[in-house]
């Protein structure tokens, strides 16, 4: 088995709704404002519309939750969801604000991704096993996200 690079994807927010704490951390929702995806097999842009509804705990680990649409260059619709980790930092925090931005690895930014649509020409996504790794820009947030190839493939 081995990690090959899928596409790339930027997001941008529209509205941060900061929920508080509740009683399994705090909570805040990002809402998705669109953004571009682009790779070897797939190009496009998202739709505005959906969202990240984060869970941070006590030590600033992150529970990612995001779902949303994604429109390809050809006119198929795809249902992206992914989940996984983001470490909240201050220092890259403080950067951000300053318009520093960060590498990829500089925080744990990793995500499991699943696509599912019904559109045949993309119907080999439904059974792609992706993994993405994120970092913040001061437009929003960038991603690499990769499949998971086996045997000959």
């Amino acid at each position: 088995m081995k990690l090959a690079p899928l596409v790339e994807f930027d997001s941008q927010i529209s509205e941060l709704q900061e929920l508080g704490t509740t009683a399994f951390g705090e909570r805040k929702i990002y809402l998705v404002g669109g953004g571009r995806f682009w790779g070897d097999k797939i190009n496009g842009s998202a739709r505005a519309g959906g969202a990240d509804w984060v869970l941070v705990n006590s030590t600033g680990l992150a529970r990612l939750d995001v779902r949303k649409t994604i429109e390809t260059d050809d006119g198929a619709l795809i249902y992206m969801s992914y989940q996984g980790w983001y470490q909240f930092d201050k220092k890259i925090t403080e950067n951000l604000a300053q318009g520093i931005g960060y590498q990829f690895g500089d925080t744990l930014f990793q995500v499991q991704v699943q696509f599912e649509t019904g559109d045949p020409r993309y119907q080999w996504l439904t059974t792609t096993l992706a993994v993405a790794e994120g970092r913040e820009t001061s437009d929003g947030i960038h991603y690499r996200v990769y499949e998971l190839l086996t045997g000959d493939t």
